[in-house]
């Protein structure tokens, strides 16, 4: 069934403290970026509930929630739902006190700067990355493809998004500083012009104001665009605020410009051209530190940790060095070794959909996987390896292994992209063919070691609830006594109503009304809630108890003619750890109707803020429930009937 993204937004909204504790939203290719006033009031195992959410991370300064290929519908309704404040930054979140909250809070800004200005044109970058390898691969096998119109028409379309970069982020920058658009793109524009290049070209000498400009490319740069849109957001508000209001308009975006365009050739432009540098020849002297063992060792750690990375959302931290590698280098030798970890990941969830009995899982990994594959690895660590937990340390051990192979070849990428197999032609070059077969080498290897090695070690399977069925069935043993209600209910025609007696007394109301989007929805099963009167839970039926949650708050039953029911003491009640819950059964024990199964302290649970719902229904989706609602019930009253 498809999700309904609307619903799920009010949902997640809700959840996440309505509108006055969202300062912000964004998004990348998988989630949902939240910027929030107080992440302490938010229950997080509430918001992974939420239909469409498959988990939430919380790491720089921002509350992620992974949505998956469907990011952009729930962001377009979460949109609609709240009112964004572009200046919110991931600071305002409640922080850490100390050193350590400081050094904190600087990391979670400039990560929140970072991921707030790249994430809404990646997928351009990495278009027009595709565009040069495949032109790339054309000429390889042609050579005189590169002297037609339509070749030369094609290249330089594949480099106007790197080209005109310091425009994109001016744009994304601008939102993200609460500054006037087109101001910042003139700002931009100006750094790229035409007459300014030809001026670098030349070599001559420029002055301003008697000051000497140092005449710098800024085409395709990132630091310096971003430090001098930083900078103009100050003098544009400062200027909306103090200007008269006939003139404003006019005069701040004029005088904005007028400074802010030589400021930055003069000062800004510069230190960040000067930042970007330093950063860029750091990670490659390390690179470089060795020919042979540096790049081997470079990317063992790269393909084991970068998908750690990806989890706490610290990844972005590394797109700077990337997009810098790329203007200065004409390639990148950090992104084959990131690939490697990606394929790792993916294969680990791939051995997940072959291996396990799970009807459930084996659709959620077939479904990640094949987006793993194309480079959106969230689903498959979320939905899959970090829920199994060893198939994700198996993807570790394979992306540091296909890493480590990526950097003995000294693998290179030659345009932005994010790694996957429509990417792969973004690592061909001419004259660079070993490198590009070490790279294909590198995925391959971590693809197959982890699909390989997750096969062999496995992991903890997760019964169908068929198997739960049938073990409950064998456990009740050839003793079983059948009734002369059961003989006469066997003996009637193949269509079957039985009646299922309730476990408390109380009020009854349909469980699409329960305080719980999860039973709400009545995917888990139909029945009723009852709001119980005093804590003593008992049988329904004469049956086995095949389910005994350790916390003592949920039971799943099995009748004698394979009925199963499932008995749920509160709403995440399981958050008390077993405190005030007196289970008087264990799993896999006899129960006769009317028996005792729990007592739980009804006042206690509710003095800690629990919800103490009894949750009453049929977990068997081939079987009808006739629900009979809204009156009160005593113990040994029918509360729904079972058909089929």
């Amino acid at each position: 069934m498809a999700i309904d993204y609307q619903s799920a937004a009010k949902d997640l909204v809700k959840e996440l403290g309505g509108d006055e504790n969202i300062l912000n939203v964004t998004h990348c290719a998988t989630r949902l970026r939240f910027i929030l006033k107080d992440e302490s009031i938010v229950d997080k195992d509430k918001v992974s509930k939420v239909k469409g959410v498959i988990t939430t991370v919380q790491a720089g300064g921002q509350f992620q929630v992974v949505i998956g290929n469907h990011v952009q519908d729930a962001y377009r309704y979460v949109s609609e739902l709240v009112t964004i404040d572009e200046n919110a930054t991931a600071g305002q979140v409640k922080q850490k006190k100390g050193v350590l909250g400081y050094v904190y809070g600087g990391v979670s800004k400039v990560i929140d700067v970072i991921s707030s200005i790249f994430a809404p044109f990646l997928y351009t970058l990495a278009a027009c990355g595709i565009l040069q390898g495949i032109l790339g691969i054309i000429v390889a096998c042609n050579g005189a493809f590169a002297d037609t119109g339509t070749y030369k028409i094609l290249c330089f379309v594949s480099w106007t998004a790197f080209t005109f970069l310091p425009v994109l982020i001016a744009i994304t920058a601008s939102k993200k500083f609460k500054m006037d658009t087109f101001v910042a793109v003139v700002i931009a524009c100006a750094l790229v012009c035409p007459d300014y290049i030809a001026m670098v070209k030349a070599g001559e000498e420029v002055r301003f104001l008697g000051i000497h400009v140092q005449l710098l490319s800024y085409t395709s740069s990132v630091i310096p665009i971003i430090l001098s849109i930083w900078a103009a957001s100050y003098l544009y508000k400062f200027l909306t605020k103090y200007l008269p209001i006939v003139i404003r308009n006019l005069f701040a975006a004029m005088i904005t410009i007028s400074v802010m365009v030589p400021l930055t050739l003069l000062v800004i432009g510069p230190i960040g051209n000067w930042i970007g540098n330093g950063i860029g020849v750091a990670y490659n002297a390390i690179y470089g530190f060795h020919p042979v063992i540096a790049p081997i060792v470079a990317g063992f750690v790269v393909g084991g940790l970068w998908q750690v990375l990806v989890i706490f959302g610290v990844h972005w931290g590394i797109t700077p060095v990337t997009v810098g590698n790329y203007t200065k280098l004409g390639y990148d030798t950090f992104t084959p070794l990131q690939a490697a970890s990606v394929f790792a990941q993916t294969g680990a969830c791939f051995a997940v959909f072959l291996k396990t009995k799970n009807k459930e899982m084996k659709k959620v990994a077939a479904s990640a996987a094949v987006t793993g594959l194309f480079g959106i690895t969230e689903p498959a660590l979320y939905g899959v390896n970090l829920r199994l937990k060893r198939p994700m340390i198996c993807g570790c051990i394979a992306g540091a292994i296909g890493g480590a192979i990526a950097g003995a070849f000294k693998a290179r990428s030659w345009g932005y992209n994010m790694p996957g197999i429509a990417t792969v032609p973004v690592y061909f070059k001419q004259g660079y063919v070993m490198e590009f077969i070490g790279f294909l080498i590198a995925i391959l290897v971590a693809f197959v070691i982890a699909t390989v090695l997750t096969m062999i070690v496995g992991f903890k399977d997760e019964p169908n609830p068929e198997e739960v069925t049938e073990n409950a069935t064998a456990q009740q043993g050839e003793n079983n006594t059948t009734t002369e209600e059961n003989v006469a209910l066997e003996n009637t025609a193949d269509t079957k109503t039985v009646p299922i007696y309730a476990p408390v007394s109380g009020e009854v109301f349909p469980v699409n009304k329960v305080n719980d989007p999860a039973f709400a929805s009545e995917t888990m099963g139909k029945g009723v809630g009852i709001t119980s009167e005093d804590g003593n839970v008992y049988a329904p039926f004469d049956g086995v108890a095949a389910v005994v949650y350790p916390t003592g708050h949920m039971y799943g039953l099995c009748d004698e003619h394979g009925n199963e029911v499932m008995i749920h003491i509160g709403i995440d009640t399981v958050k008390l750890d077993g405190k005030g819950f007196e289970p008087k059964v264990s799993q896999g024990d006899q129960i006769k109707k009317g028996d005792l199964l729990v007592h739980f302290d009804k006042k206690f649970i509710e003095e800690q803020g629990y919800d103490t719902t009894v949750v009453f229904i049929c977990t068997d989706p081939e079987k009808d429930v006739n629900v009979l609602e809204g009156r009160k019930t005593a113990v040994n009253d029918v509360a729904f009937e079972i058909v089929g």
